[in-house]
């Protein structure tokens, strides 16, 4: 009688050397594919910032000069903008210059709800007497509350959280707008009413030291005369600081919407915190930032980045040689 034939299957050995390949495997694959990930998310951060120098570039060829970094923000700035007997800053914009540009983003709809000869934000002085908030209209809360536009968020950001409802005594606050991980280039300060030469118009300002954006008004192409591809005009920054009222927002203006690329590149708060400082470029892309400049391409800029070099770029006239960076 002829027995039929035993079948064979794999030995409890032979199971585990088949686990233990496909483990090593997942374990040389999975740094990989991460890094194709990462590699993916830092190419769409380029791409927003390169759609937003294409809108700057086209609001340049509509308006012949770029839109201001702010219109008239409620902050120590706004001491030289006609106010109540109250200190209430009836003057008040809080307009961003990512708002002027929204019909270049294909955000023409957006743009049409916004009334802006009104207020996008909540703002009062943080000088003595502080006065009460200035108000901002339903409508343009309505128009800008909770909307996220990708252009502005970087995909490696893990921190695109709406801002706060502010009820302390500071001197903005946000509702529940969008945060940007793009934001303006300053040298100095946002909120100290001395830095005149971020109120572009006046006859006082210094050429030489002035960013491509100010309050109130910004330059033309032409008084760029360092070059257009050795003056920044943004940079990333990690939308999570190191207080959650913190900006930028790219809806409205707030204390911490400009970046001073002399502050370094993803300077850390505290290590406690283990949070950027509030006005620090950075992102959490390994080892720096990527930044637009003039001529619309986009450069990733190291975390070494010398800190005199950093601020000639930011400067747009003020003559300097610009090495390789």
């Amino acid at each position: 009688m002829k027995l039929p034939a035993r079948l064979r299957g794999f030995t409890l050995v032979e199971l585990l050397v088949v686990i233990a390949i496909i483990a090593i495997l997942i374990a040389l694959l999975l740094p990989a594919v991460q890094q194709a990930r990462e590699a993916a998310r830092r190419s769409q951060c380029k791409n927003n910032l390169k759609q937003l120098g294409l809108a700057f570039h086209n609001y340049h060829d509509t308006h012949r000069i770029l839109p201001p970094a702010t219109i008239n923000p409620g902050c120590r700035t706004c001491d030289t903008v006609p106010s109540a007997a109250n200190n209430v800053l009836p003057n008040v914009r809080n307009t961003t210059g990512f708002l002027l540009i929204l019909p270049f983003l294909e955000q023409a709809a957006l743009y049409s709800k916004l009334d802006f000869d009104e207020s996008v934000g909540y703002a009062r002085r943080n000088t003595s007497p502080q006065g009460t908030w200035s108000s901002s209209p339903a409508s343009n809360v309505a128009a800008l509350q909770n909307v996220h536009l990708d252009v502005f968020a970087c995909p490696s950001d893990p921190d695109d959280l709406p801002g706060v409802n502010n009820s302390q005594n500071w001197h903005y606050y946000s509702l529940n707008y969008s945060r940007s991980s793009y934001g303006f280039i300053s040298p100095y300060w946002d909120d100290n009413s001395n830095n005149i030469n971020l109120y572009w118009g006046t006859s006082s300002n210094d050429m030489s030291v002035r960013p491509a954006f100010g309050i109130n008004g910004a330059a033309r192409m032409r008084d760029i005369t360092d070059g257009t591809s050795n003056s920044i005009l943004l940079c990333e920054t990690q939308m999570g600081k190191h207080d959650s009222n913190y900006g930028p927002y790219w809806g409205t203006w707030t204390n911490t919407y400009w970046l001073k690329m002399s502050q370094g590149i993803n300077r850390i708060n505290s290590p406690a915190v283990d949070k950027l400082y509030a006005w620090t470029p950075g992102s959490h892309h390994v080892g720096g930032c990527q930044v637009l400049l003039g001529d619309g391409s986009v450069r990733f800029v190291g975390e070494n980045i010398n800190t005199s070099m950093s601020y000639d770029l930011v400067s747009i006239a003020d003559g300097d040689v610009i090495a390789e960076f």
